[in-house]
């Protein structure tokens, strides 16, 4: 949520390998003997405390873990380990926004002014704001609201900020107004808050009646978290740092799963159990603008390669974990990488893209 990139040069170098046909080794499980060379390597390198790769294909889950969730115990990550996803937070507010607006008749080019306070709706600077524009990143709101406190608690700088303050900072905004792909955890933040408002319940409950629920989803409230055993620790360099908890820019990034779950979950994407989900997830899924030759933005996710080899992505990172999600829906193929580090995306993305070349090959 705080350190998140499209890593360009990344993605591009990976695009190329994912249009290429590369001849498959014929030996055997050549993908699960790259997750463990290459994670061996990673943990041995000393960069990390510990890395859970889990990936699907062919109806099948394998997980690969290297080092420790929680170091101090030398407790291992394993499916059931609870985690921070940061940003790939982002996605489910995408679902949960497109799902509102379906139920309500609301399309998603509308503006989003006539549905913010009355006070805030004096601000015409807003007013080409829509509800497409804060999924693919377009508002031109900026990556953070200039009200919000980064010095008196600045390990969590999310946690105390309210939706007033919100609303306070909106009615003074003036985003820019070029249509341009620009990073916007604000942006992520309010969508959330408006699909609450329209739908007049909270954003926990639209999460559960929309997603948790129809998917077999368990939601992790911050009580439950505080009292669960099974969940890594998360670091800050050589610092442990706690969960956070986050309050109106909460739908940016402060979900937390299991990496089962996640399997779960983009295996939903992949095979929509509903019509209903069915009718979202392609709805997501479409490309709305395009930010490099071979990389789009659709609604929550971002897309690469294309066809067969298309790749939906999205990263993420806290200050105490970074993360990489990843599925192709004509292969049946997922990818989740958690790292419980700040700022250890370049080595979650770099890893994660190349698996999934490895698993489309």
């Amino acid at each position: 949520m705080i350190r998140e990139t499209l890593f360009a040069c990344l993605v591009t170098l990976s695009i190329v390998a994912l249009s290429c046909n590369a001849q498959k080794d014929q030996q055997p499980d050549p993908v699960g003997r790259y997750i463990q060379q290459r994670g061996d390597s990673i943990y041995k390198s000393g960069e990390v405390p510990g890395m859970l790769v889990s990936i699907l294909r062919n109806g099948q889950r394998q997980y690969f873990n290297f080092g420790y969730a929680a170091p101090d115990n030398k407790v291992p990550f394993d499916s059931a380990t609870i985690y921070e996803i940061g940003s790939i937070t982002k996605t489910f507010t995408a679902y949960v926004l497109v799902a509102v607006l379906m139920e309500k008749g609301i399309s998603d080019t509308s503006k989003i002014l006539p549905y913010l306070p009355d006070s805030v709706q004096r601000n015409t600077s807003l007013s080409h704001i829509s509800f497409l524009s804060l999924m693919n990143h377009s508002s031109g709101l900026p990556r953070l609201p200039s009200n919000i406190d980064m010095v008196n608690d600045p390990m969590a700088p999310y946690d105390h900020y309210t939706e007033g303050q919100l609303y306070t900072y909106l009615k003074s905004a003036t985003p820019t107004t070029n249509g341009a792909s620009a990073y916007s955890n604000l942006g992520a933040g309010l969508a959330g808050v408006l699909a609450a408002r329209i739908a007049g319940a909270s954003y926990e409950t639209l999460l559960d009646k929309h997603m948790f629920q129809p998917f077999g989803l368990k939601r992790h409230s911050d009580e439950s978290i505080a009292a669960e055993e099974h969940k890594a620790q998360g670091h800050f360099d050589i610092m442990k740092s706690n969960y956070w908890k986050a309050d109106a820019l909460a739908p940016a990034g402060t979900l937390k799963c299991t990496s089962a779950e996640i399997l779960t979950y983009f295996q939903s994407m992949i095979n929509p159990p509903t019509a209903a989900s069915r009718q979202i997830v392609d709805t997501l899924l479409r490309p709305t603008l395009t930010v490099l030759p071979s990389m789009r933005v659709c609604r929550g996710w971002f897309t690469v390669g294309a066809d067969s080899l298309k790749v939906y992505w999205h990263n993420g990172g806290t200050y105490g974990f970074s993360t990489f999600g990843a599925f192709n829906r004509e292969k049946n193929v997922a990818v989740s990488i958690v790292i419980n580090k700040f700022d250890h995306n370049p080595i979650s993305d770099e890893f994660g893209l190349m698996i999934m070349q490895k698993l489309l090959q």
